[in-house]
């Protein structure tokens, strides 16, 4: 599975490469939102996860700006920030409903 995803991504182009990292994030971020939601109240979640989202958003910048040395600050600041925003809630939104319907919690 891994050389298959590295087999893929060396044939991307530079902002694909971004958005799709921002994409990996995004998931692992959802993930561990939803796992931190099971530990704290909705009214302290809110705040908290928006506010760590920011926090792991600008990690995204730092390593793209090591790892890749992308040639403007849109690529830099903005390329995948949809993506990231996007694809963190919705794998909230997705687990959540998925546990609900299992009748887990």
């Amino acid at each position: 599975m891994k050389s298959i995803i590295r087999s893929i991504s060396e044939k991307m182009s530079l902002e694909d490469k971004i958005v799709f990292f921002r994409f990996k994030v995004g998931l692992v971020y959802g993930v561990l939102v939803f796992i931190s939601s099971l530990f704290i109240v909705p009214e302290r979640l809110t705040p908290f996860a928006w506010s760590t989202s920011i926090l792991a958003y600008y990690v995204t910048i730092i390593y793209i700006a090591i790892k890749y040395r992308p040639l403007s600050r849109f690529q830099l600041y903005l390329r995948g920030l949809a993506t990231f925003y996007a694809t963190w809630i919705l794998t909230v939104i997705v687990l959540f409903e998925l546990v609900k319907s299992l009748g887990v919690l």
